[in-house]
């Protein structure tokens, strides 16, 4: 029976003894891999061994950068308008051109001046008989402008007028309410018309809540000669709480100034009583009243505009007032141009900036005035020094990936035009002469980082390092490692799979 069985079918105990071949030839290929991978890793183990991967802490000096691309173009440019209806009668640049300093770029004509000038002409004829009718020299005196009393006198004899102006809001300051204020954050509500009381020195006076904005609040007062602005004071309750502390200060104050001069004398002490026209202070050196100087000012201006009206009525020439570049010139000879429209810019040759475009991640730590070397595709082997100049933090985002423009004043110019390809590295952090190990001396061991420490014996000893500054080749160490000392070197098994020829396609294989 088990014969005729095996005759039905034929075919069952060849594909037993397929399936068992097939399990023979998987676990020896098994075993050769496993054989393969174990001989790779023993050859990457010696060859570990018999390289010296291991290198010297020693000082150095370490910088952060930040690169970007960008254009260059001219730091400096201005806009030539015409002030009146012109016709262009020649053009002596094309768009795109150099001009030296004084070269003529364009000529034009306005014939339709004849009103204008007139009304030029009659505004100086008035100006001339306003000024002959002016006191030329300022009063020696300094008057209060208000009823008051002096709080706070800010100049001494021999103290120049504008000098000090330049620096203090006034020459003095009069109360000229009669009150005094203390403005504080209120710990604890208070009303409106409150009665409270300010605390000064040993006295007390009684005062009223004003309220402020953003929580705040003011107690008012009533002035006298025995209170100093800007000494601390406490505002209490009349029940004797404590609601804040302040300064004190004018409830409104005005100051008096003056036009010019050197102060000669002064006449009134601080905390005094003065009236509106009192003489608080006399001057000397008082050349000029500022009402004759503004007519001089407006007379020149007028006289220049009147000149410069007449040669466009027979003929204006544009000329470049250095060397530039012209650019955007479209107009043709014959063409009529309103008033106020550009004729042209003219792009100063002599400075450059480099416009250049920051990735978001080292956007970070870049600001004004750090250095920057830049090169440009046009000119080989040549870099070209410069400062950061403006960072903008309106980015753009192209392709989910955002940029910021950083622009770099360049130091020198020499073979730089407008337009060309530029290529900027920002130094945002630089330490010199601080102790330095590559990076990949470093590991990573429960989350701190660490080297491997080669003694002079040849034993080894894992440490935990403090790091400075870190970039793509070097760490700043600043604990852990001393000068000198070598450092075991971590050698990625990756690269001495490279270092043996192998590939991880090969590996994959």
């Amino acid at each position: 029976m088990k014969k005729q069985a095996d005759r039905r079918n034929p075919g069952k105990k060849s594909h037993k003894k397929l399936w068992i071949i097939l399990g023979i030839v998987l676990v020896i290929v098994v075993v050769l891999v496993i054989m393969a991978v174990r001989g790779i890793q023993n050859m990457a183990t010696e060859l570990t061994e018999a390289i010296d991967n291991t290198v010297v802490a020693q000082k150095g000096e370490i910088d952060i950068t930040a690169e970007g691309i960008g254009v260059l173009e001219t730091a400096e440019e201005h806009t030539i308008f015409t002030d009146y209806n012109v016709t262009i009668r020649k053009i002596y640049k094309q768009d795109g051109q150099q001009a030296s300093g004084g070269e003529a770029i364009a000529e034009y004509e306005s014939l339709l001046l004849d009103d204008t000038i007139s009304a030029m002409e009659e505004e100086l004829k008035q100006l001339d008989m306003s000024l002959a009718g002016m006191t030329r020299t300022a009063s020696k005196k300094v008057k209060a402008p208000v009823t008051g009393r002096v709080k706070e006198i800010y100049v001494a004899e021999g103290d120049s007028v504008l000098a000090l102006q330049q620096e203090q809001p006034g020459l003095a300051l009069i109360s000229a309410d009669g009150t005094l204020k203390v403005e504080f954050s209120p710990e604890g509500d208070v009303t409106e018309g409150q009665k409270v009381w300010i605390s000064y020195d040993e006295d007390s006076v009684e005062g009223r809540i004003h309220i402020l904005e953003d929580g705040k609040a003011a107690a008012v007062f009533e002035d006298s000669e025995k209170y100093e602005l800007g000494r601390e004071v406490t505002v209490g309750t009349e029940d004797g709480d404590i609601l804040g502390t302040g300064t004190i200060s004018c409830g409104h104050g005005v100051y008096v100034t003056a036009e010019d001069g050197v102060i000669q004398s002064i006449q009134i002490k601080q905390n005094a009583w003065v009236s509106a026209g009192n003489t608080l202070f006399r001057l000397e050196d008082v050349f000029c009243s500022q009402e004759y100087l503004k007519a001089l000012e407006r007379r020149e201006e007028l006289q220049e505009k009147l000149e410069k009206a007449e040669e466009y009525k027979k003929g204006f020439v544009v000329t470049a007032p250095e060397d530039c570049i012209i650019s955007g010139l479209t107009a043709k000879e014959g063409e009529t141009l309103p008033a106020g429209s550009p004729l042209c810019r003219l792009l100063d040759t002599k400075s450059y900036q480099a416009v250049l475009a920051i990735d978001e991640l080292d956007i970070r730590g870049i600001e004004k005035g750090q250095p920057v070397e830049v090169t440009v595709d046009a000119v080989e082997d040549v870099v070209y020094p410069g400062t950061v100049t403006g960072v903008s933090l309106a980015g753009e985002n192209t392709g989910n990936v955002g940029t910021y423009q950083v622009r770099v004043l360049l130091e020198e110019e020499e073979g730089l035009l407008p337009g060309m390809s530029a290529n900027g590295k920002v130094t945002k952090e630089q330490k010199k002469d601080v102790l330095l190990v590559p990076v990949d001396t470093l590991q990573t061991i429960d989350g701190k980082k660490s080297v491997t420490v080669v003694k002079p014996d040849g034993t080894r000893e894992t440490r935990e390092v403090t790091l400075g500054l870190v970039n793509n080749e070097y760490a700043e160490i600043l604990e852990g490692v001393q000068e000198g000392e070598k450092l075991q070197v971590i050698v990625k098994l990756t690269d001495l799979y490279s270092q043996m020829g192998i590939t991880m396609s090969n590996m994959e294989e």
